[in-house]
C-alpha cells in the first residue's frame, strides 16, 4: 500500500500577527519538516500536537494514517500533547541543530501532555546530515516490546540507564543528554513501565531477576555485547542483577540511589509472600494529581533546586500512567518482590553481592528518604573493590537533583573503564541466563 506524506499548510489570520518574515520561515520549515516525515517511526501513530510559539503564533500537527499535516496560525483539535517556545527555539530544533530533550531541560521548551509524545517527537521524522541523533526503538524480548530512547553514537562503549519504580526512561533525560555527546545511550522502559508492553504478574514476572533478563534479552536482541549498566532505585537492583547473572553482558555498574536488600523487610516478608497485594491493582486506584505532585517533591533534597515546571510535568507522567491498571500492576508486583528480597541466607542480598566481579560505583544521597545513606558502609564492606560515595544535600533521584555532578561522575567513570587495559576476570555464576535470541557459542562458565 502506498504511504502518502503530504504538507497540508495553512495561514489564516489571528488576532495578533507575528512578523510575516517570521511566519513565512516557520511556514517554510514545516513544509520541510513534513517531507521528512517518516510513517515507519510513527508506527501507527494517531495524535495532535498543539505548537504554541509565543512570538509566531499556534500551529496543530495532525499525525495518523500514515501523514503529517501541520497548519499554521490554526489551533484545532483535542492535543494530546502541547509543546510551548519560541520561534527561534523552534527552528533550531526541527532544523536539527539542537535536541528536544535539550531544549526541555534548559526551559526553552515547555510541555503539557503527553510527556513520551513529547520525546518521541523528533524521532518521527528522518533525521538530517548533521542533526544529533535521536531515535525510539521498540524491540521484541520474548515476546514482550521494550520501548527505549535511544542517543548519541560516539566510540566509547555503550550505556544503558534503567529507571526506578513508577517511573521510566523520561526520569534519566538530563543523563541521556550529557552522554550522548561522547557514546550511545539506551534510556528503558522496563517491561511494566512507560510505553512498554505490561504483561500480567504472574509466575517469575517483576522479580529482579526476570527484569534482568529483560534487559539481557534487550542488549543481545539489539547486538549488543555488553554496556555499563546505570540505574536509579529499584533499575540500580536490576543492574545489579544484571551483573551477578550476565557478567559478560557488563562493562561495569553504577548504582544512583539503587534498591538494596533490607534489613527492615523481613517482619512484614511471610505476609508478601501469602498475600499477593499486586492484584489490588485492578482496583480503580485514583490518586490525584496534586499529592502525586507532593510526593515527587519528597524525593528531593530540595525540590526547588529544579523548576516547577519540572515537577509539574513529572506529575502530570506519573499520575497519567497510574490509570493503566496493567502500570498498577506491574508497580505492585515489582514492589513486592524487592520486599520479599531476604537480607540473609544462602541467596541472600548481601551474600550475593561478595560474588561482584564488574567494577562498580554506588552514589547514595545523604537526604535519601528511601535508601538510607548509611548503608553505604556495608557495600563497601562486602564489595571492597568498589567506589562508594555520599552525595550531601542530594536525595533520591541525583541524575535531576545533581545532574551536573551526576553527568561528571559517569563521564569520568566510563573515560577510566576506557583507559583500564587490563583484562577483566570473571569468576563462573551459579545462576544461567535465558536470552532472547539462542547462542550456542556463549561460554557455559559465565552466561550472558
Amino acid at each position: 500500500m502506498e504511504v502518502v506524506v503530504e504538507a497540508a499548510l495553512e495561514v489564516t489570520e489571528a488576532a495578533d500577527h507575528p512578523p510575516l518574515a517570521t511566519r513565512d520561515r516557520i511556514h517554510a520549515a514545516h513544509a520541510a519538516l513534513v517531507r521528512r516525515f517518516d510513517p515507519l517511526a510513527a508506527d501507527g501513530l494517531a495524535a495532535t500536537v498543539h505548537l504554541e510559539l509565543s512570538d509566531a503564533g499556534p500551529s496543530t500537527i495532525e499525525i495518523g494514517r500514515g501523514r503529517c499535516t501541520i497548519r499554521d496560525q490554526v489551533r484545532d483539535g483535542d492535543p494530546a500533547l502541547t509543546l510551548h517556545t519560541e520561534a527561534a527555539v523552534w527552528l533550531e530544533l526541527i532544523e536539527g541543530r539542537i535536541r528536544g530533550m535539550d531544549a526541555f531541560l534548559a526551559g526553552a521548551l515547555t510541555v503539557t501532555g503527553d510527556l513520551h509524545l513529547a520525546t518521541r517527537f523528533e524521532t518521527l521524522f528522518h533525521r538530517l546530515p548533521e542533526q544529533p541523533r535521536v531515535e525510539m526503538t521498540h524491540t521484541s524480548v520474548r515476546g514482550t516490546r521494550i520501548e527505549a530512547l535511544v542517543a548519541g553514537e560516539g566510540t566509547g562503549e555503550p550505556v544503558v540507564l534503567i529507571h526506578g519504580l513508577g517511573a521510566n526512561k523520561v526520569s534519566f533525560l538530563p543523563t541521556v543528554s550529557a552522554l550522548a555527546e561522547h557514546t550511545e545511550v539506551h534510556a528503558l522502559d522496563l517491561p511494566g513501565f512507560g510505553r512498554s508492553d505490561k504483561p500480567l504478574p504472574v509466575g517469575r514476572r517483576y522479580s529482579m531477576p526476570w527484569f534482568a533478563d529483560a534487559v539481557n534479552g534487550y542488549l543481545i536482541a539489539r547486538g549488543l555485547d555488553a554496556a555499563h549498566m546505570v540505574g536509579n532505585s529499584m533499575g540500580g537492583r536490576i543492574a545489579l542483577e544484571m551483573a551477578l547473572r550476565h557478567p559478560r553482558s557488563v562493562h561495569s555498574f553504577v548504582g544512583l540511589g539503587p534498591a538494596l536488600g533490607f534489613d527492615m523487610t523481613r517482619p512484614i516478608a511471610p505476609l508478601l509472600r501469602v498475600a499477593p497485594a499486586q492484584w489490588s491493582g485492578l482496583a480503580p486506584l485514583r490518586p490525584s494529581r496534586n499529592g502525586v505532585e507532593r510526593f515527587v517533591r519528597t524525593l528531593f533534597a530540595d525540590a526547588d533546586v529544579l523548576p516547577p515546571e519540572h515537577h509539574r510535568v513529572a506529575a502530570e507522567d506519573v499520575h497519567g500512567a497510574w490509570q493503566d491498571p496493567r502500570h498498577r500492576l506491574a508497580v505492585l508486583a515489582a514492589a513486592r518482590q524487592l520486599g520479599l528480597e531476604t537480607a540473609h541466607g544462602p541467596a541472600a542480598y548481601w551474600r550475593r553481592l561478595r560474588a561482584l566481579t564488574v567494577p562498580s560505583l554506588w552514589v547514595f544521597g545523604e537526604q535519601d528518604r528511601l535508601v538510607a545513606s548509611r548503608y553505604a558502609a556495608r557495600v563497601q564492606a562486602a564489595v571492597p573493590d568498589a567506589r562508594v560515595e555520599t552525595w550531601p544535600e542530594v536525595g533520591h533521584v541525583p541524575q535531576f537533583e545533581a545532574a551536573t555532578r551526576t553527568a561528571a561522575t559517569l563521564t569520568a567513570w566510563l573515560d577510566e573503564r576506557r583507559d583500564d587495559a587490563q583484562p577483566r576476570m570473571l569468576r563462573p555464576t551459579p545462576v544461567q541466563a535465558t536470552s532472547a535470541v539462542s547462542r550456542s557459542n556463549q561460554p557455559s562458565t559465565a552466561p550472558r
